[in-house]
């Protein structure tokens, strides 16, 4: 696989695009049937927040669901960025052959570079065992610039298969579509450290906060609860640049606050989680959120902002196949998917913090070439100890379209899957356990003194 040294942006700066929305459409329009979409809807007006959200149909899709959603600044930029999304979920799960049927220990025994199916956060499948045959496809591990084995299930997105799969679901965590293969590779290197931001924040300001404040009542256990809260702070919304700020008051202009937490990790790539709150029918959920990651803070934060806005509307709409109601029993890998008819104002995602930082204060990577953000994101996960980045090409022939699936063995994503959590995650929350129970007795010690 051989990446370009140099991909410069159309704008000469912000998001990993190298032509614009409306060449991408223009080029894609042709190819609607193919990947079986067969309407285009806008669904802006459905919500009065205005931001433009629009549909990709697909009625006879191998997908859980059959319609794919988009958002942007301007309709063009969501009507594309919705059939992208279609283009990518047709291409991951249409069929591979094989580059080899074998186990792990065999592959490994010949001599082949080969990703063992243990070393990526997901439970094996109950009647998967490391010996068994399976089939496996050719990737090529950026990182170390070589080829090398993964799993057929891994590489792709399947609602059945033909054999028992190493892990028991599918996720399209790491798959993306784009107008090139260095652009698909920087969208799903984006995608999967949103996931671990995510998660990591999840655990520690929202789970842990909870869990510790609930084991200490008093003063002690709000001590704690705000300290782990603190831990991923609000974002000054006074202090965003005038992009951020348009997409911004169109909530305000509609009357609906929206809070924007840093959930920005030790990467330094910039990330952020932004949620609203609001009562509108029983059978409407609570809140909604969105989140955004990129190497450009200002493209991240735009990215979390929009995706509520695409969320709520979504749910008005009702269509999308994996939006189930409040309560109603689901897989655990479309918990992120339920409604909720519930908000707790003091939870760590709607509560606004003591002291938000300012937007100039979180680290930012702006550049005005693709594969710089493609450098950068490898540098800096390489630097967190996850040392390969494996790109499987998904790409349908004759479609103007690009689609990999990247496998970052180790990174975090139960946020979404609700699968596992891996020795980043239990390393993150053992070392928050610590500085809490630390404190605690620093606290109690004080308090005995007096």
């Amino acid at each position: 696989m051989k990446l370009r040294s140099s991909v410069p942006k159309i704008t000469g700066n912000g998001p990993h695009r190298e032509i614009t929305a409306e060449t991408t459409y223009a080029r894609m329009a042709p190819h609607l049937k193919r990947i079986g979409v067969t309407r285009v809807a806008d669904i802006t007006g459905l919500d009065r927040v205005g931001i433009p959200v629009y549909n990709a149909i697909s009625p006879r899709s191998f997908d859980i669901i059959s319609v794919y959603n988009g958002k942007g600044a301007t309709k063009i930029d969501a009507k594309t960025s919705a059939i992208m999304e279609a283009a990518e979920r047709f291409a991951a799960s249409l069929p591979l052959r094989p580059a080899a049927i074998a186990s792990y220990p065999e592959l490994k025994k010949s001599g082949r570079r080969v990703l063992d199916p243990e070393s990526c956060n997901f439970e094996l499948h109950h009647a998967y065992s490391i010996d068994s045959p399976i089939s496996w496809v050719e990737g090529f591990d950026l990182m170390h610039e070589c080829s090398i084995l993964v799993p057929q299930f891994l590489a792709g997105y399947y609602m059945s298969y033909h054999e028992v799969p190493c892990y028991p679901v599918s996720t399209t965590n790491g798959i993306a579509s784009g107008n090139s293969l260095e652009e698909a590779i920087c969208h799903a290197l984006c995608e999967l450290v949103e996931r671990d931001d995510w998660t990591m924040a999840d655990l520690i300001s929202n789970r842990l906060g909870k869990f510790a404040a609930d084991d200490e009542a008093g003063p002690v256990g709000d001590a704690i609860r705000a300290w782990a809260q603190e831990r991923h702070p609000s974002l000054d919304p006074s202090t965003l640049p005038p992009r951020a700020q348009f997409f911004m008051e169109k909530f305000l202009d509609a009357g609906i606050d929206i809070e924007v937490k840093n959930i920005t990790s030790a990467t330094g790539i910039p990330s952020f989680q932004a949620v609203v709150s609001e009562y509108v029918a029983d059978s409407f959920s609570r809140s909604h959120h969105g989140i955004g990651t990129h190497p450009d803070a200002e493209v991240a934060v735009v990215r979390a902002v929009s995706e509520v806005a695409q969320s709520r509307v979504v749910d008005i709409q009702a269509m999308r196949e994996d939006i189930t109601a409040a309560g109603q029993p689901v897989e655990k890998a479309l918990f992120h998917v339920r409604r909720s008819n519930r908000a707790n104002p003091d939870s760590w995602a709607i509560k606004p913090s003591v002291r938000p930082v300012r937007f100039q204060d979180v680290p930012s990577h702006p550049s005005t070439d693709v594969m710089d953000d493609v450098q950068l994101l490898l540098q800096r996960l390489r630097a967190r100890g996850l040392d390969q980045a494996i790109v499987v090409d998904l790409s349908a022939p004759g479609i103007p379209a690009t689609v990999v699936r990247v496998i970052v063995p180790g990174i975090e994503s139960w946020t979404v899957d609700r699968n596992k959590l891996g020795p980043r995650a239990a390393q993150a929350w053992n070392s928050a356990l610590a500085a809490i129970h630390s404190a605690q007795q620093r606290l109690r010690t004080a308090g005995s003194a007096q």
